[in-house]
């Protein structure tokens, strides 16, 4: 668990020294010093716990704190050895209040400070007192406290209290820059943004979290998420869609045989049938197409595609707009001349749907294996119908 290592930490820490104390002479008003009337029973308590007799342990440092007029050194010590030992015992009750006592006196500093804070912290959590682990987690980073595990900790029991929008506020900023770093953010962390910023009605967060999980962590159930997220924005262009499934093939998402059929038919549509063409060939040759009761249509359907690969007008008889078939011949391997076409039209002006065809630019350098073009083509994308968000999730699976 998340706090063991820390209680380890501060086992070793307590027992680590103790062989000095049986020489220690009586001095009446040192700072800090042991009495024998003390040293003795800890010591002993030492001992005990090397044979892992915790308990008994427990009983030895409890005659030890039996002895009056103890010094707040000798209180200090007998405290770090109770919390210890109790923690070794299992007995987290007992340690709790010993590390808090510790920590209530002052004398903690530093690295000590930090290991003590932390335990304390694992304690309350595995008690499922999360206000407490709340709490005892923020003094350890104001400490100074860097280690990864107490952030854990603190983000983890924000969400078991309910408090979803302490979790967003923790998790965002870690995840976005490793995304921007081209590292990929942990799976379970992206879930539990990506829940709580739904629970927050935090949309943008949430269609955050999805897009980073299906760049780094592709599975259908985070695309169809996803898309489901996107779709439901207000303004959305449906003839996106397409575009949606081309993000799934660039990962790798394309998984059963509905995906080939609707891709492939959705690239004809949209006037790239070689495209269209190469993902049908790519469902047979997978072995998702052709093996059950569906196989005849989806024949037709790769015969169709392959007749349509040559045409330069659509279904019903319509020419296929110059900017759509210049993005066909970048699918044909001829992305010279295709994307300069691309370019030029774009340059002009007048295209009925610019930020669409500036996504579909970045979408024909990515074809073309030229990704920092782009990714330059992406950040231009702006339009508010769902491309911009398309947009960056194509940069995320270009930066990687």
């Amino acid at each position: 668990m998340i706090h063991q290592r820390f209680k380890r930490a501060v086992i070793a820490a307590a027992f680590g020294g103790l062989s000095a104390l049986v020489v220690l002479p009586t001095v009446s008003h040192a700072a800090d010093t042991l009495r024998p009337e003390v040293a003795k029973p800890l010591n002993a308590a030492q001992d005990s716990y090397r044979a892992h007799k915790y308990q008994d342990a427990l009983a030895k440092i409890a005659q030890a704190d039996a002895v009056p007029n103890k010094t707040p050194y000798e209180s200090y010590m007998i405290e770090e050895m109770r919390g210890a030992a109790a923690a070794a015992a299992g007995d987290s009750g007992t340690a709790a209040k010993a590390y808090e006592t510790l920590l209530a006196s002052g004398k903690l500093t530093g690295a000590d400070e930090q290991r003590t804070t932390a335990a304390l912290a694992g304690i309350y959590f595995e008690g499922k007192n999360y206000p407490l682990a709340i709490k005892t987690a923020q003094r350890y980073m104001k400490s100074g406290g860097t280690d990864p595990d107490m952030r854990t900790l603190l983000i983890q029991s924000y969400y078991l209290s309910n408090d979803c929008g302490n979790v967003v506020s923790l998790l965002k900023p870690t995840v976005d820059a490793q995304a921007r770093a081209g590292h990929a953010p942990d799976e379970s962390q992206l879930q539990l943004l990506g829940t709580c910023a739904q629970r927050s009605n935090d949309s943008a967060t949430y269609r955050g979290a999805l897009e980073k999980l299906v760049a780094f962590h592709p599975k259908q159930s985070y695309w169809d998420d996803l898309f489901s997220a996107i779709r439901s924005k207000p303004g959305y262009a449906s003839n996106l869609d397409i575009d949606t499934y081309r993000l799934r093939r660039a990962t790798g998402s394309l998984t059963t045989a509905d995906d080939y059929m609707q891709m492939t038919q959705l690239s004809i549509l949209a006037g790239t049938p070689v495209e269209g063409k190469q993902v049908v060939d790519q469902g047979f040759s997978s072995g998702v197409l052709g093996k059950d009761a569906g196989t005849d249509r989806e024949k037709r359907l790769q015969a169709l595609a392959t007749k349509r690969a040559t045409s330069t007008v659509d279904t019903n008889g319509v020419p296929i707009p110059p900017f759509d078939l210049a993005f066909n011949q970048v699918f044909a391997g001829q992305a010279p001349q295709g994307l300069a076409t691309m370019e030029g039209l774009i340059a002009k002006g007048g295209l009925p749907h610019p930020d669409q065809a500036q996504l579909h630019l970045g979408e024909a350098y990515f074809v073309a294996g030229q990704k920092q073009k782009a990714i330059q083509a992406f950040k231009a994308v702006k339009g508010d119908d769902g491309s911009a968000d398309l947009a960056r999730l194509w940069i995320l699976v270009a930066s990687k």
